[in-house]
């Protein structure tokens, strides 16, 4: 089996209580405790030349409901759940440092990296636009970047 694709699914069995690790068929899978659904890693020789993030997800656990999609992206909402739900109630820059904290965590333990709504604010042009129009609003910046185009 893919190392990387076994990785996320061990990755996403420890997100207790929303999914819990089983050896199914002798492979260590993941299966979310909301809905059944079993999530098992790519086996080894499939897709060789593709990316080695996807596994297979068996919808409600039914193997005829079988699909490859990319882990990161199951993760990625998986890890969104599991902070939301281990949220509640603490304040928002909580949440958004532990969500941070597993998503680095999940790079480190995976080789891949989720995929969330955000970009840290940094000091380029998208960042100083996003700043202007927060403070000067939207109509203000369109007619500033405009004249400054020279249209």
């Amino acid at each position: 089996m893919s190392e990387q694709s076994a990785a996320i699914v061990g990755f996403i069995a420890k997100l207790m209580p929303l999914y819990d690790g089983e050896d199914h068929e002798g492979v260590c899978c993941a299966r979310s405790l909301e809905d059944g659904t079993l999530l098992l890693p790519q086996p080894a020789g499939e897709d060789e030349d593709s990316d080695n993030d996807f596994i297979r997800v068996r919808w409600q656990g039914v193997p005829e409901r079988e699909q490859l999609v990319s882990g990161s992206d199951i993760a990625t909402l998986a890890v969104v759940r599991y902070v939301q739900f281990h949220g509640v109630g603490r304040p928002a820059k909580d949440v958004a440092a532990e969500l941070a904290h597993l998503s680095q965590h999940f790079s480190f333990k995976t080789g891949s990296s989720l995929h969330l709504p955000y970009e840290p604010s940094g000091p380029d042009l998208v960042s100083a636009v996003r700043r202007a129009v927060s403070r000067l609003g939207e109509s203000a910046v369109v007619n500033v970047l405009t004249k400054a185009a020279g249209f």
